[in-house]
């Protein structure tokens, strides 16, 4: 869905003091509810993380209380942010519901594929990838829950040594959770490998054991191996080389 017309947005300014404590570092991102900044707190310069909510999509505050009583229930999920608290902030006379989180180290998956040689990682990298991603969902998973909003401006990426330490930075669509949202996550999480290989013009190319795992993209052969990101966890910690 199309971003809200331009004076709907924030668009806020590096430096621009929020809520009177908050001051903006950086835009994080954006997205249909809100915009997500790096904020730093004035009074301790800590770091936060910091989602702005359209006043107009989210007249009451409901949709800021579900995200964060979500983000608080799943808080033993070390792939998601930390929630802290709330804080309502002033926007052109409209009232602003804020969502104060933990700011997420790394940098975006798209921005990190920019960056590499032919905008792909090796087959080894990206499985290291895939697993990391695939066992911090699988717990959401575990629990009849479910993400919703997987791809690769939504993952921050961070090398650790040899392998990669990835963190979802927004979440949810706030919805009940159902068994065929649950297959969106795996399908997102397939179709992120893919394009982490190097998407459709390096598919032929693959070793079998890339295609075995993206199976064409086609959706009813992915979840027919893989009900759950544990179930792709699982197949990723048996691998055979």
């Amino acid at each position: 869905m199309a971003a809200p017309s331009t004076y709907k947005r924030f668009d806020f300014q590096p430096g621009k003091v929020v809520a009177g404590k908050y001051e903006i570092e950086r835009a994080l991102g954006s997205g249909w509810e809100g915009e997500v900044y790096a904020i730093v707190e004035r009074s301790t310069g800590i770091r936060r993380a910091a989602k702005f909510y359209y006043p107009h999509r989210d007249p009451t505050g409901h949709a800021a209380i579900v995200y964060a009583r979500k983000l608080d229930a799943l808080r033993h999920c070390p792939i998601l942010m930390q929630y802290h608290h709330q804080e309502i902030t002033l926007f052109r006379r409209k009232r602003v519901v804020v969502v104060i989180s933990e700011l997420v180290e790394g940098e975006k998956l798209s921005e990190f594929l920019s960056r590499q040689p032919q905008r792909r990682l090796s087959t080894f990298e990206a499985l290291h990838v895939l697993h990391a991603l695939a066992k911090g969902i699988a717990p959401i998973h575990a629990r009849g829950e479910y993400h919703g909003d997987i791809h690769d401006d939504n993952i921050m990426i961070r090398r650790q040594g040899i392998t990669f330490e990835v963190r979802l930075l927004d979440f949810f669509d706030l919805g009940r959770p159902t068994r065929s949202k649950i297959h969106k996550d795996v399908l997102n999480l397939i179709q992120v490998f893919h394009v982490i290989v190097g998407g459709q013009q390096r598919y032929a190319q693959q070793p079998q054991i890339v295609k075995e795992i993206i199976r064409g993209l086609k959706y009813t052969l992915i979840l027919e191996r893989f009900g759950s990101a544990g179930d792709i966890q699982r197949h990723l910690e048996s691998l055979e080389w």
